[in-house]
């Protein structure tokens, strides 16, 4: 059943909905003209998460003899850092991405058919599920480490315990900052630093994983549409003249469409190439730094702020290697399904096209990085790279 072309098609109404919302509110959604307060929001962004990546990644370096208290500055130090490098790409190349999301958006509405939309909606379902996730553990790790020094004051209080300036992280700040004129702007500063990095990580973590299964969802559709080229072949001994030349006219739209694909994969492996590799290269780091934490700190409340933490982080991490493995997966899928088709009744000008269809599948898609290459293997890899690290780190602790 096909819709009116001129309606908006369904996948439409949950595209990037979720990472969306995030986007811009920190004022980086790619946008073919940015408007300055845009350019305002994503600014203040950048500034409160660069004061927190310095200033806690500089706290760890000067308290090393204090391991615990340097661990409790290097874990949201990085991931900071790394949110910064984030933010930086898509404000720098905000064009770039907008012209992304508008080819994807091109793919996803070029076949309006029932079936075709409701495999998109299915995997749009799915990724802003694993977005929605993503938010929920981000936001709730950033109110346990703005909220438990305000617990940790009010018992205080309650006791009628002298009361200690607590900031919501381990940081090097200037001095006039933790005065008591103005260590409230310096709170509010460390909540902003905080929730904002956990909106930037969402969002792009979310588009890259949004991204992957949309990719795959097109590469599903193409599957479905070589199912539907070939139906007619279902109880007839072989292809006439005519209905192989029907056959040629949808496998034409489909090699582009194929073509089309791998073109969009390139696009998006060459644009987050940075991202996924930095995010990568400091994920063992953060996962080893916040379990030994976990292990060596005596605090309840704060082990359970750094429990929510890894449970952000690994969610992180098995989002870019899921979306990759199921572009991959898809990808293979389309060569089985060309593969089982009745090809054989037809003659040899469409076997050749076929033919370009299935030499092309049987080669996986992967959205690659330098050194690595998103997915599942590469999770568990990076596990079991951390956990010797731990190892290692535990014979001289």
């Amino acid at each position: 059943m096909q819709r009116v072309l001129s309606a908006e098609p369904p996948i439409m109404k949950s595209f990037y909905i979720i990472p969306r919302i995030p986007g811009r509110f920190v004022g980086i959604w790619p946008q073919e003209k940015r408007p300055w307060f845009k350019n305002l929001m994503s600014a203040f962004g950048l500034i409160v998460v660069l004061i927190g990546a310095c200033g806690e990644t500089l706290y760890g370096i000067l308290n090393l003899d204090n391991l615990v208290s340097a661990l409790e500055a290097f874990c949201p130090g990085t991931t900071k850092a790394v949110c910064v490098l984030k933010l930086s790409i898509f404000v720098i190349y905000h064009r770039q991405w907008f012209e992304f999301v508008k080819r994807l958006r091109k793919m996803l509405c070029a076949n309006q058919d029932d079936k075709a939309q409701q495999i998109l909606i299915d995997v749009s379902t799915t990724a802003n599920r694993f977005t929605l996730l993503l938010f929920t553990s981000g936001f709730t790790t950033g109110t346990c480490f703005v909220v438990l020094p305000l617990i940790m004051g009010i018992y205080r209080w309650s006791q009628d315990q002298p009361i200690q300036i607590q900031l919501p992280f381990n940081i090097i700040l200037p001095e006039f900052a933790t005065e008591h004129h103005w260590f409230p702007l310096t709170y509010m500063v460390l909540t902003a630093s905080s929730y904002w990095t956990g909106f930037i990580f969402s969002f792009v973590d979310g588009f890259f994983v949004c991204s992957c299964l949309y990719i795959s969802g097109i590469f599903r559709v193409v599957k479905h549409d070589i199912r539907s080229a070939f139906a007619d072949l279902d109880g007839v001994e072989y292809c006439t003249p005519s209905m192989n030349a029907g056959i040629r006219v949808k496998l034409g739209h489909i090699i582009e469409r194929h073509n089309a694909i791998f073109d969009l994969c390139s696009e998006l492996s060459r644009q987050s190439s940075v991202i996924v590799l930095m995010h990568f290269i400091s994920a063992a780091f953060v996962l080893c730094s916040t379990i030994l934490d976990i292990m060596l700190n005596t605090s309840s409340l704060s082990g359970l702020t750094y429990i929510c933490y890894i449970a952000a982080a690994l969610t992180q991490l098995f989002l870019y290697c899921y979306g990759g493995n199921h572009v991959s997966d898809s990808s293979l899928d389309v060569a089985a399904t060309v593969y089982d088709i009745e090809w054989y009744k037809c003659d040899a000008r469409t076997r050749k096209m076929i033919l370009m269809i299935l030499r092309r599948s049987q080669r996986a898609k992967t959205i690659a990085v330098p050194f690595f290459t998103p997915s599942l293997p590469a999770f568990s890899s990076i596990l079991s790279t951390t956990g010797s690290y731990i190892t290692l780190l535990k014979t001289f602790l």
